[in-house]
């Protein structure tokens, strides 16, 4: 009971003008209770005669016919005035939320006060992450005095895997700690999903002078951020891979510590969730329990969401007050009469949506028409079935693209997805365009999908299948060729190559150059990582100044 009536705080109704038909409705209580005698008129029987000729109960029915019929028709102006209290789902609500991994990799994750060391703790539970994510989207990006990335958002958990296991801190070109370079990178990639993201940060510190830029960015946008703390308040000395102790210019060891006191003053101002690195599965629990509650407010707080029409709930009981109030043995009033005509002749109209509907029963077209919009009526004949009837009533062109789809009928669907400027729409017209056979039309609608969501992997690997549809270009035949005719001699230019030669080489695909990169490293991509970061730390370095003498 609790939950019904906390669903029902957020009542919202569609059309709240038609509330005011409420008014004279209560009034047919009323004036179903008058006197009896009031029926009478005056001056017909003599009144001290008129007590004895009236015929009285023994006790008043509790329920008149007058009563049933205002009950029917509060309902139907109930169900009129399109009574909402939750929204419709979000068109990416089946999308998981995407993550974005921010690795500290400065000198801090070489202590040892989490044995081995903080970055081999690090990298042992953000494997247990990516094994509890799945399919996810998940991306990864390193920082120490510079932030870089790593992967953006994807659902390849092994590569995640592989890229996580050459991280190591001698990769960073710059020393330091710059976690709000980070923040604003991750953020970056984060806004380019339709779906709300987290910012997982795995570090030890926060520097002072860094706080406010990260409250500046976190509050400014849909993201969530999360501090996985690693490191204890004692702290302990540095350790390469190796074993060795990391020591000074004076050969003194270095160490570090768990700086409590800044993440603290993160989460104070820019509401940054803190978690503890935990002995068990604690602690990935509430990162996994974070994410999805932030995607579950954000999806809530969505104002661009629908409102559900719930009015035609209201419509069945108030057809059952309807039978009540025409029970055998009830007299209803004129005036009741004269409703009941009333609502028979509105219901009789003829109703111009459905004129594309001839095998639709008249009775169940004006029913619908009346209580259905456009879109309504389409959703109601798509879920039982019948797209094609479907497509004949929704106004808005994305859901119209869909049920033109499920029907087959690719070449209106194809029309109608290219008026929606959406991910999901420029995907859907390459689906549709890929069954009538226009390849290439497909591939540069699929590339238009992958500009509004990178990464999407679903539209990468249709991508590449409908790419491999597509005929080859002829081939010239040779000089030489004895067989050939006149008139395709006629056609060369003077001093035009010779087609024995090879032509221009086949532009690689994305799939064929990240193969042929991958076996030119040797076992790791870590050379390959140290080398794009120190070219992004110089491209990003602010000039130097000309120092006068």
């Amino acid at each position: 009971m609790a939950e019904m009536f906390g669903a029902l705080l957020p009542l919202h109704w569609l059309r709240p003008e038609a509330l005011w038909a409420l008014l004279p409705i209560l009034l047919l209580p009323l004036w179903g209770r008058r006197e009896s005698a009031s029926a009478v008129p005056r001056g017909v029987i003599a009144e001290h005669l008129l007590p004895h000729l009236l015929l009285r109960g023994g006790r008043r029915a509790w329920l008149r016919p007058a009563d049933t019929l205002a009950l029917a028709l509060a309902c139907f102006c109930i169900a009129w005035a399109g009574p909402a209290w939750e929204r419709e789902p979000a068109p990416f609500a089946q999308e998981a939320a995407p993550l974005m991994i921010a690795l500290d990799l400065s000198e801090a994750m070489d202590a040892v006060d989490l044995p081995p060391r903080r970055l081999d703790r690090a990298r042992d539970k953000l494997r247990q992450l990516l094994a509890q994510r799945g399919d996810a989207p998940t991306g990864l990006l390193v920082y120490a005095g510079s932030a870089h990335l790593v992967l953006p958002p994807t659902k390849d958990r092994q590569v995640l895997l592989d890229y996580l296991d050459a991280l190591s801190t001698p990769l960073m070109p710059t020393p330091g700690q710059a976690p709000a370079r980070a923040l604003a990178l991750a953020l970056q990639w984060l806004e380019r999903s339709p779906v709300p993201g987290s910012v997982l940060f795995l570090t030890a510190d926060w520097p002072a002078s860094d706080l406010a830029p990260a409250a500046q960015l976190i509050q400014g946008s849909r993201q969530r951020l999360l501090v996985w703390a690693l490191g204890t308040a004692e702290g302990g000395p540095l350790r390469d891979e190796e074993g060795r102790l990391i020591t000074d210019a004076q050969g003194r060891s270095r160490s570090a510590r768990l700086d409590v006191a800044g993440l603290k003053a993160l989460r104070e101002r820019s509401g940054a969730a803190l978690i503890s690195l935990s002995q068990d599965d604690t602690d990935l629990q509430r990162i996994q329990a974070l994410i999805a509650s932030h995607r579950a407010q954000a999806q809530e707080e969505d104002s661009s969401r629908r409102w559900l029409d719930r009015g035609p709930w209201f419509i069945w009981p108030g057809l059952l007050a309807l039978l009540f109030s025409l029970r055998r043995g009830w007299v209803l009033q004129a005036q009741a009469a004269w409703l009941l005509a009333l609502l028979l002749v509105l219901g009789g109209q003829p109703s111009p949506a459905w004129a594309q509907a001839p095998n639709t029963s008249s009775w169940s077209q004006r029913f619908m028409s009346w209580w259905l919009t456009p879109d309504q009526q389409g959703r109601w004949w798509l879920e039982r079935g019948d797209p094609a009837r479907a497509a004949r009533h929704f106004t808005d062109p994305f859901w119209r693209g869909l049920a033109h789809a499920r029907a087959g009928q690719w070449a209106q669907a194809a029309q109608d997805f290219a008026r929606v400027d959406s991910a999901a729409a420029w995907f859907n017209q390459a689906q549709a365009l890929a069954r009538q056979g226009l390849y290439e039309e497909a591939v540069a609608a699929y590339d238009q999908a992958l500009l509004r969501l990178p990464g999407w992997a679903e539209a990468l690997q249709d991508r590449e299948r409908v790419r491999g549809l597509i005929p080859p270009e002829p081939k010239l035949p040779p000089d030489g060729d004895a067989q050939a005719g006149e008139g395709e001699r006629e056609g060369k230019e003077p001093g035009q190559r010779s087609a024995r030669k090879p032509g221009p080489p086949r532009r690689l695909t994305e799939a064929e150059i990240n193969s042929l990169w991958l076996q030119r490293l040797d076992t790791s991509p870590a050379g390959f990582l140290r080398r794009k970061f120190e070219i992004q730390a110089r491209e990003t370095a602010p000039p130097r100044q000309e120092v006068s003498p």
